[in-house]
């Protein structure tokens, strides 16, 4: 599908996928007068509460697990698209497996193997989306990577002579470790393998084409309903049934971070684009606990009565932390959305 089409998703559309309090974050980000108490949640906390009146959300959120090698394998087996031609990629790409999302974007996941299929961790997921070696061509700068498309072998697909045509790349580590660029911390990973661009005169868009490109259809869909199927959020925002909250599946792959994807339908039977790509880390409604302050833009509680009263928090309640990365330009209550971390998704400042 191409690209353009998730633009002309309409705004009462997107409303619904984001859940009926998003519009009074929305309002709040706007200059509404009708707005909420900045948090992104009306008045009224609506987290869940026990039959004792108690909020579940003053407890830590319920952990995850790492990925086990028998859930690994099904991964790679769905990331199935060649993003990466030439023999860079032959006989596969190492560490690195890809799905396109639209004509210009695909996501990834990034193992510790060259050899994905022989991973044991999961290190990265990201976008790869079409481009210029250039600054121009450059889309922001969680983009620090630039890979052409076409190489004789992995290594020299890195950077390139200005003007190259390939992909920007954004990397968001997923656990903590020691990369080769430094300490790693889950969020957007700013120091991943920059390949600083130089000034260009010539077109900085890509034309190039590569089989297999375009969006996601219904068998893709479905197979990835299929394998991210770890629920983190519980109480009445969490449906009997599986999708079982609005427009998100999700996977744990720590013990503290899930990844997730966000479509462009509450009801994923009905969604036909993905829209977002990210990663929830486990918190508190703290500016001690939360990752990345521009990143990290939305906190939404483990445990609400409803999907939208699970938007923000109060000091002391427990959630998750999520940074939402655009896989497509979109037309968002909040504005115009380019691909890239989208940093005014939904936020829910600390007071």
């Amino acid at each position: 599908m191409p690209t353009n089409v998730s633009r002309s998703v309409d705004r009462r559309r997107l409303l619904q996928v984001l859940g009926a309090s998003g519009a009074l974050a929305v309002a709040g980000c706007l200059g509404d007068e009708e707005s909420d108490d900045g948090n992104g949640a009306d008045d009224t906390d609506d987290g869940a509460s026990d039959a004792d009146g108690e909020d579940p959300n003053l407890e830590p959120a319920p952990t995850g697990a790492a990925l086990t090698n028998d859930e690994i394998r099904p991964l790679v087996d769905a990331f199935d698209d060649r993003a990466f031609q030439g023999e860079q990629s032959d006989p596969f790409t190492p560490s690195h497996v890809t799905k396109w999302v639209s004509d210009d974007t695909f996501i990834f996941l990034h193992f510790d193997e060259p050899n994905p299929e022989e991973a044991n961790n999961l290190l990265w997921v990201g976008v790869g989306t079409k481009g210029v070696f250039s600054e121009a061509g450059q889309p922001g700068p969680e983009f620090t990577h630039f890979h052409q498309y076409e190489a004789d072998d992995w290594d020299g697909g890195h950077g390139g002579e200005v003007g190259d045509e390939g992909y920007w790349l954004t990397h968001i580590a997923v656990d903590e470790f020691e990369s080769p660029f430094g300490e790693t911390e889950p969020g957007v990973d700013y120091e991943f393998m920059p390949t600083p661009p130089e000034a260009y005169d010539g077109d900085s868009v890509a034309d190039f084409e590569v089989e297999g490109q375009g969006g996601l259809d219904d068998d893709d869909i479905e197979t990835l309903i299929d394998l991210f199927d770890d629920e983190p959020f519980e109480g009445g925002q969490a449906e009997d049934g599986y999708p079982n909250v609005p427009a998100h599946i999700a996977k744990w792959v720590t013990e503290d971070v899930f990844v997730f994807l966000h479509f462009d339908e509450p009801d994923l039977r009905e969604a036909s684009d993905l829209i977002y790509y990210g990663i929830g880390v486990r918190g508190e409604f703290t500016a001690e606990s939360q990752p990345h302050e521009d990143d990290f833009s939305h906190f939404h509680k483990w445990n609400a009565d409803s999907w939208d009263g699970g938007h923000g928090g109060q000091e002391g309640q427990h959630g998750y932390w999520l940074v939402h990365h655009a896989v497509r330009p979109l037309e968002m209550p909040w504005g115009d959305v380019e691909v890239g971390v989208d940093r005014n998704f939904m936020p829910t400042p600390l007071e």
